[in-house]
């Protein structure tokens, strides 16, 4: 246990500190009252309009103050929406709704590159097509792709092809 007179210090230097942060506390709601007053009188309007960025940052510096701090300081945004701009922040972190599902789509070069072999070689199938891609331009690409690109563009299977033409459907 330390001395009365060393206990008796550290209070009182421990109560300086808390008034001091107590004055630059009340000086900065006042600022943020005056802001908004000049906001007020400039737009006509008590609200804020804020970017994704500026409601992340807010809510990851509200969501570390504990309820009385967050009641006490907060002046531009209420203490509730703090918490459900987290919330919101937190839950997108496991939002699968908005990721891309499968592989990225072969550059529109390559594809154009397909089908121009397709039409340019009527009796190339899949497997020489990409065979030619591979050995000839270094390009890696697999047989099903060659098909699906294919099919997208409405060119037929090569014995197809041979016998209608490139784009015919009959």
């Amino acid at each position: 246990m330390l001395p009365a007179t060393l206990q008796f210090l550290i209070t009182m230097i421990a109560c300086a500190i808390n008034e001091r942060m107590q004055r630059t506390l009340d000086y900065t709601q006042e600022e943020v009252r005056v802001l908004k007053d000049v906001l007020k009188a400039a737009t006509g309007s008590d609200r804020i309009v804020f970017t994704a960025d500026q409601r992340r940052r807010f809510a990851v510096a509200g969501k570390a103050l504990s309820p009385k701090e967050r009641k006490k300081c907060c002046q531009i945004v209420k203490p509730g929406t703090l918490l459900g701009w987290f919330r919101q922040m937190a839950a997108q972190k496991y939002d699968s709704s908005k990721k891309k599902v499968g592989r990225p789509r072969k550059k529109k070069d390559i594809r154009k590159l397909v089908i121009a072999m397709a039409l340019a070689n009527l009796g190339w199938g899949y497997t020489k097509i990409r065979d030619a891609l591979r050995t000839g331009l270094k390009i890696e690409i697999g047989r099903t792709t060659v098909a699906n690109i294919l099919l997208e563009g409405g060119i037929k299977p090569a014995p197809e092809r041979e016998k209608n033409g490139p784009g015919s459907s009959s």
